[in-house]
């Protein structure tokens, strides 16, 4: 799969169907505080990831993070990614800054082949803007101490296939939610819906 192909995918889906992806990957304590705040609406702070695709040994790759031991999302498995600064123009420099903060990549916005629906997480309070990019190659990673325990390189495919219900544990107390694999870590909430994006942009290309 090459860069055009996959331009096309990211820049000719079905908006409206992509939207509907994330809502499959809702667990059961996700879908109340989802209910509660469409109810009541409250204000959402930015924040981007960034999905890397790239192709080594003809499959196609993306990069994972999984978060150190501390703060909210603690030990989570997500995309290079967070909030946005007042200095960044848009979704894409936010994503393309901590793309760079967190793993020492260096994305340039020619990299950018598309941008998916964002995802609201009210649990958080966060709107997430997923960017994404090809590269020919990954070079070595540096990565931020206080932010990323370890880099993850997934293939795309074994991820795609791996949809299924799987148990965590929040807040001491165990729950079954849909959820991806990278590798054999489980990869759920927010960023199982940036993935179910991507796969829903994917899979509507293809028709």
């Amino acid at each position: 799969m090459d860069r055009s192909v996959l331009s096309l995918m990211f820049k000719d889906f079905d908006q409206e169907e992509v939207e509907k992806c994330p809502e499959k990957m809702l667990s059961d304590f996700q879908r109340m505080h989802f209910e509660r705040y469409y109810a009541n609406p409250f204000p959402l702070r930015k924040s981007a990831v960034m999905i890397l695709l790239f192709v080594r040994d003809g499959r196609l790759k993306s990069i994972m993070i999984e978060r150190t031991d501390i703060g909210k999302h603690a030990g989570q498995i997500s995309f290079p990614g967070g909030k946005a600064e007042p200095s960044d123009a848009d979704s894409i420099a936010t994503a393309i800054r901590e793309t760079l903060e967190e793993i020492g990549i260096s994305v340039q916005r020619a990299d950018v082949i598309g941008e998916l629906p964002s995802v609201k997480v009210p649990v958080s309070s966060f709107e997430i803007f997923p960017v994404v990019s090809f590269v020919d190659g990954i070079g070595d990673f540096k990565t931020s101490e206080s932010e990323v325990k370890k880099v993850l390189e997934v293939d795309i495919e074994d991820m795609r296939s791996s949809l299924d219900n799987r148990s965590v544990t929040v807040a001491g107390k165990q729950y079954e939610v849909p959820s991806y694999l990278c590798g054999n870590s489980v990869v759920w909430g927010a960023t199982a819906m940036i993935v179910a994006e991507m796969f829903g942009a994917m899979e509507e290309w293809k028709g």
